[in-house]
């Protein structure tokens, strides 16, 4: 299953951080309470299990989340960091995710 984020398709959810390849990409964190999603945070990394292992804003998602949390991955492995901050920074500027399941965000659902 997928979501999409803007013009973005990402893979997931993953539960579990041992699930996300250490590969490049964009991550999204996302709270799910019932049927209704909240963007907490969207980042870029070329090591993208590595980076959302060690996130400051790790203990921000785990608080503010009252549902189930869980991560998103849009892969890149054809794109340098340049390429990846674009797609992060086009995100933020269409939901502006603050780390606060306070903004409900409508995402379809994808079927792969």
């Amino acid at each position: 299953m997928a979501i999409k984020l803007g013009k973005y398709s990402f893979t997931g959810p993953f539960a579990s951080i041992d699930e996300i390849k250490d590969r490049s990409g964009v991550y999204a964190i996302v709270c799910k309470v019932d049927t209704e999603y909240f963007l907490l945070d969207v980042g870029e990394s070329l090591k993208l299990r590595t980076r959302i292992e060690n996130h400051d804003k790790k203990d921000c998602w785990v608080k503010n989340c009252k549902g189930k949390l869980t991560i998103y991955a849009h892969y890149t492995p054809f794109l340098k960091q340049q390429g990846r901050i674009f797609i992060e920074q086009e995100l933020r500027e269409l939901f502006q995710p603050d780390c606060k399941a306070d903004k409900k965000i409508g995402f379809p659902e994808v079927h792969i």
